[in-house]
């Protein structure tokens, strides 16, 4: 996978749940923009407004790099959710 439009709740719910990747949000007011898979920019209720809502105005695209939601959807990334940053390490127990 390199990038993966998600169209439906489902899909979108399905992606967060696998916690596998990048979520690109594209929208026709701004540059696209990376973001963590579950960080804190991601909610189900922006994408239902986004994306299913009335005359939606973006897409939520699923990728698998934040290189490739740099390159191939030329995305800038969240000074949020900051993607680039490395996770912490679990604690172990």
């Amino acid at each position: 996978m390199t990038k993966r439009e998600l169209a439906t709740f489902e899909e979108f719910r399905k992606a967060r749940l696998e916690d596998v990747g990048f979520i690109v949000i594209a929208d026709t007011s701004r540059k696209p923009v990376v973001h963590q898979l579950n960080g804190r920019c991601i909610s189900g209720d922006n994408f239902r407004n986004k994306v299913l809502g009335e005359g939606g105005t973006g897409k939520y695209y699923l990728v698998d790099s934040v290189s490739s939601g740099i390159t191939e959807l030329g995305a800038s990334v969240c000074k949020i959710c900051k993607p680039l940053r490395p996770e912490k390490e679990k604690w172990k127990s």
